[in-house]
């Protein structure tokens, strides 16, 4: 099974500050779990490709699409906030 790169975007259970994490995984299951056995909190988990077509987004595209990929209409503001300023952060990862 080939593997696929992953993108999530959160914080870690000891600190409130927004960042970003990614790895290579089987499935977005077994990205979740590695993340949570890490203390990683994720707001969302997006693959490689997801994140290229939200590269080409405007600020409000990126909005709406933050609020399907989560429930957590908390962290809406947030995540799309650090997507829209940190995309090469994203991108080193």
């Amino acid at each position: 099974m080939k593997e696929k790169r992953y993108l999530a975007i959160g914080h870690f259970r000891e600190s409130e500050n927004v960042t970003c994490v990614s790895s290579l995984g089987s499935s977005i299951k077994d990205f979740r779990k590695e993340l949570s056995g890490n203390a990683f909190v994720p707001y969302v988990v997006i693959t490689e490709e997801k994140f290229n077509n939200i590269k080409n987004m405007d600020s409000f595209d990126i909005f709406e699409s933050v609020k399907k990929m989560t429930t957590n209409y908390r962290v809406w503001d947030i995540v799309a906030d650090y997507m829209s300023q940190c995309f090469d952060i994203m991108e080193k990862n």
